[in-house]
């Protein structure tokens, strides 16, 4: 059976830039192992799988994986499958005016989208992420130098904090955008670094680098084979939350972030967070730019 196939850039409005991201349709009646094997054979960093929904008020249901294992949610693969759905199959119509919310659900639980168009019908998605949750953690020296940094460029303004959701995320502030530059991650050194500390993931990142730009961050994902991320959507969503809690502003908080540059995969996130109906509970969203890269079918 002939399946329609693509690949977006995620996060740019270029393409060559961003995340790219694999989108794969029709594949109901593929199991989890076959799903891992398309991925594994488009490798890129995720692979989105639409699904038919399996709730009514859902348009549908999400999967994603990289080409090693399952993740619980992915930002730029949600952006491109939603991308693919509206402007490749044109299966979900959004109007020239106003907003069209729907829903998804994943192992996540059920997230909300907006869909609206701007100047010239330019596509805006913007996507709710998992509910946030961070802890603070001793990071041992050995982390600091798996990331060819050293304790001095520790932003001693923000400490180390892990998620405690998804697969967790240690997230690291750096003094400024050179410090952030000079990362060179040692990929043995993290996996059995992430292993003891109980972390899937690095996120490091500086606050202000420049106009306009809220953070420049990095992102390190030895444990699931991507050393060094272009462009994190979920990573972003969180990031959102924790600075809203450590640097509180007025909501909803409009955020822009910049990531990629060092890998020549240049990317912007904008993040949108909001507060939550139960009182002291915040909400990322996600959103920014996506093109189709790549059109064609997969024979499974």
């Amino acid at each position: 059976m002939r399946r329609p196939c693509y690949v977006v850039d995620a996060f740019s409005a270029e393409p060559l830039a961003g995340n790219p991201a694999g989108v794969l349709l029709d594949g109901a009646d593929l199991d989890s192992r076959v799903l891992q094997r398309v991925a594994n054979e488009l490798k890129h960093s995720e692979t989105a799988f639409p699904l038919p929904a399996r709730e009514p008020l859902s348009a549908l249901h999400l999967r994603w994986f990289t080409p090693e294992a399952e993740v619980a949610f992915c930002g730029h693969a949600t952006l491109a499958a939603f991308h693919v759905l509206v402007e490749e199959a044109r299966r979900i119509r959004v109007a020239d005016h106003g907003v069209t919310r729907t829903s998804f659900t994943c192992r996540s639980g059920k997230l909300n989208v907006e869909l609206s168009r701007g100047a010239g019908r330019k596509l805006r998605i913007l996507i709710e992420t998992p509910a946030s949750k961070f802890e603070p953690v001793q990071v041992p020296a050995q982390l600091v130098t798996a990331l060819g940094l050293v304790p001095e460029a520790l932003d001693p303004k923000l400490p180390p904090q892990k998620s405690a959701i998804l697969e967790g995320n240690l997230y690291l502030a750096v003094r400024d955008r050179d410090a952030l530059a000079r990362c060179r991650p040692d990929a043995p050194a993290l996996v059995a670094l992430g292993k003891q500390l109980g972390v899937a993931g690095l996120v490091v990142y500086s606050i202000n680098p420049k106009a306009g730009v809220d953070a420049a961050v990095r992102c390190f994902f030895p444990n699931y084979g991507i050393l060094e991320d272009p462009v994190t959507g979920s990573a972003a969503g969180q990031l959102g939350v924790l600075l809203q809690d450590a640097l509180p502003e007025a909501m909803p908080r409009r955020l822009v972030f910049t990531q990629g540059d060092e890998i020549n995969r240049p990317g912007r996130v904008e993040v949108e967070v909001r507060p939550e109906n139960e009182p002291g509970k915040v909400r990322g969203w996600i959103g920014g730019n996506a093109v189709t890269v790549l059109r064609g079918e997969m024979d499974l």
